[in-house]
């Protein structure tokens, strides 16, 4: 059993597990209405610091938990978070979790970053099987996450999101799917 998360890095992003220092950076991410439009309404218990407090530590055993993101030239940059959290009650169950500062938006950091946690989570952990979970009007999220492989499972009446909320729409890749994917991708860099 593990009792912490590893650190990673991207071309521009240093990956560090979620500490206590950092709840008040996400919950201030949180209050931004940019970012919450379709996760949640400002001011929800669950987006505030306790609610995030009381999520955020609970799966590291597992090799699951939340990583912080931070510019590597500005290591004070609070960027957002990614993370790789339980789907349910099924062990076996993940989900990619993530969101970004505004002033990130556009820029491929999302790609950097979830890729990042992807490999982690196909290679390191070997899960079977990684969900998206997101409003079905978010653009960027299933742009970002048909970029990554992602297809469309199907409507999940039983998760809402937003405000107001709606059914979330999930996303799965498995661990196949990923892996041939990343061998074809450095099979063609190899040339």
């Amino acid at each position: 059993m593990t009792t912490t998360l590893p650190e990673f890095q991207t071309a521009r992003l240093a990956l560090r597990p979620r500490t206590i220092a950092d709840l008040d950076l996400i919950a201030a991410l949180n209050t931004d209405p940019e970012v919450m439009r379709h996760i949640a309404p400002i001011g929800d218990p669950a987006m505030g610091r306790e609610g995030i407090a009381a999520r955020s530590f609970s799966h590291v055993a597992r090799g699951l938990g939340y990583w912080s993101l931070f510019i590597q030239d500005g290591p004070e940059d609070f960027v957002g978070y990614v993370g790789l959290i339980p789907d349910g009650e099924l062990p076996d169950r993940v989900q990619v979790s993530y969101r970004f500062a505004t002033r990130y938006w556009g820029k491929g950091l999302g790609f950097e970053a979830v890729s990042r946690l992807l490999h982690h989570g196909f290679e390191a952990l070997a899960l079977p099987e990684i969900a998206i979970v997101t409003h079905p009007q978010n653009i960027a999220s299933l742009r970002l996450a048909e970029k990554l492989g992602f297809e469309p499972e199907a409507t999940r009446p039983d998760a809402l999101i937003g405000d107001p909320p709606v059914p979330a729409l999930g996303l799965r890749q498995s661990r196949a799917r990923w892996l041939a994917r990343a061998q074809t991708a450095s099979g063609l860099n190899a040339r």
